[in-house]
């Protein structure tokens, strides 16, 4: 009874985790095809940031974004509260859990604290920052320590590298700031701006790296 038990609160962990991706991913991309920006210009991944796409009285699916961002995380948190991390003993399996679920509150609190809110946005921001290079540090040393393919640090590797350089901006602050895209182009906007970008490749790697370690290393281990 007690492994029936522990496979169902895995499967529904699992379950969890994918609906929690889907909510961090499917809200941007309806929000970006309808997005007009403060000078009428379009969305594009090059140059917005997802902040500008969660921004009140511009974006005109920011509640979607924003409830995406937030219930996503509280099922990210769910999923890796529930499950079981490997077959590793306990302080690795408690470090990674642990881990998970901080990141996953980040997660949500950038939702709950949109670019409007000015500094508790900035702070949440920071913390996913942070938390994303925590947690891979982590998750790399458990999956050169197991058996599933070595190809999932790959996404976890890149996110580290996404996180931390934007953790050492000097303009950290700055980008972070409400409008501040807007006040430094205007209608104006380059053909590539990098801090948008980077904060795109950062949502993509940690998806595929939570996608992963949620679901593909758990059928692995069966």
């Amino acid at each position: 009874m007690a492994q029936t038990g522990d496979q169902f609160l895995s499967r529904l962990g699992n379950r969890l985790g994918i609906i929690g991706l889907l909510l961090l991913v499917i809200p941007p991309l309806l929000a970006g095809w309808v997005y007009r920006g403060e000078a009428g210009e379009r969305f594009s991944f090059l140059t917005h940031t997802l902040s500008e796409l969660g921004r009140y009285d511009t974006s005109s699916l920011a509640v979607l974004v924003n409830g995406g961002m937030f219930f996503g995380g509280l099922a990210l948190l769910v999923s890796f509260s529930s499950r079981r991390w490997h077959r590793h003993s306990a302080p690795i399996s408690w470090s990674l859990k642990l881990s998970g679920i901080l990141l996953s509150l980040s997660v949500a609190a950038c939702g709950l604290f949109p670019v409007n809110v000015g500094q508790l946005h900035s702070d949440a921001m920071t913390a996913l920052y942070l938390m994303t290079p925590i947690s891979a540090v982590l998750y790399c040393f458990a999956i050169l320590k197991e058996s599933p393919p070595r190809w999932g640090m790959l996404p976890a590797l890149a996110a580290t590298g996404c996180a931390l350089s934007m953790l050492a901006d000097p303009r950290r602050d700055l980008l972070l700031m409400d409008r501040y895209a807007y006040g430094l182009f205007g209608a104006d906007r380059p053909t590539l701006w990098w801090p948008a970008l980077n904060g795109w490749l950062l949502l993509l790697f940690v998806g595929i790296w939570l996608l992963y370690a949620l679901v593909l290393i758990q059928r692995s281990n069966g």
